[in-house]
C-alpha cells in the first residue's frame, strides 16, 4: 500500500476563540467541525510541570485533514466539551462542531451533533469537600474525573461501533443500481 504521512493539525481554544498557531503566529477562528475519531488523554511539560491534557481528533470530511483539539485537564472549556458529548443526543454519525465563546473572563463553548445544539449530560457528580489529615478540608473532584474517564470511554465505544461506509456507490443517473464489473458489462 502506498501512503503519505499525514500531517496533524493542532488547535486549542483561547479567549473564546478556535486557535491554530502557524510559523507566522495564531490563527483564530469562530469554530472547528469534524467527525469525531477519537479523544484520549497526555500529560504535556508546562513550566517544569507535567500537566494533564485531553485530545480530541476531528477529521475534515471533505479534505481528509485531521485537526487535534487539545484542551487543559482542568478547564471549563473540557468540561463543557466532554458533558455535551457524553448527552443522548450525541449521534457519532454526524460531524460535530465546537463554537467557542466569551462569558466574562472565560471561555466557553457550544457543542453541536449536526445542527443541534447538545446540552449537557444529566448525573454530573458534585465536587466534595473531604477531611485529609489535621482535620483539613479541601474539595475532591475524584468522582467527577472518574465519571468524565468513563464519559470518554463510552464516546470512544460509540465511536468505535459505528458502521464503515462499504455501502455500494450508485452510478450517476441511474438511480437504484450499483456501479460494479457485472453491471458495466450488461451496458454492452
Amino acid at each position: 500500500m502506498l501512503g503519505q504521512e499525514q500531517k496533524r493539525i493542532y488547535l486549542n481554544i483561547a479567549e473564546g476563540k478556535v486557535v491554530k498557531r502557524t510559523d507566522r503566529g495564531t490563527e483564530k477562528y469562530d469554530f472547528v467541525s469534524g467527525d469525531l475519531e477519537r479523544i484520549y488523554s497526555r500529560e504535556r511539560e508546562f513550566r517544569g510541570e507535567k500537566v494533564p491534557y485531553w485530545y480530541l481528533d476531528l477529521r475534515d470530511p471533505k479534505t481528509g485533514d485531521l485537526y487535534t483539539l487539545g484542551i487543559n485537564a482542568s478547564s471549563g472549556v473540557w468540561r463543557g466539551i466532554i458533558f455535551c458529548l457524553g448527552s443522548e443526543d450525541f449521534n457519532p454519525l454526524l460531524p460535530v462542531k465546537f463554537s467557542p465563546y466569551m462569558s466574562g473572563e472565560y471561555s466557553r463553548v457550544s457543542v453541536y451533533s449536526g445542527d443541534k445544539k447538545l446540552d449537557w449530560v444529566t448525573g454530573i457528580p458534585p465536587v466534595e469537600e473531604i477531611q485529609i489529615a489535621e482535620g483539613r478540608r479541601v474539595r475532591s473532584v475524584e468522582k467527577r474525573e472518574d465519571f468524565i474517564a468513563s464519559l470518554v470511554d463510552r464516546i470512544n465505544e460509540r465511536l468505535t461501533d459505528r458502521p464503515t461506509q462499504t455501502a455500494p456507490r450508485r452510478s450517476p443517473g441511474r438511480p437504484g443500481r450499483s456501479l460494479s464489473l457485472s453491471s458495466l458489462m450488461e451496458d454492452q
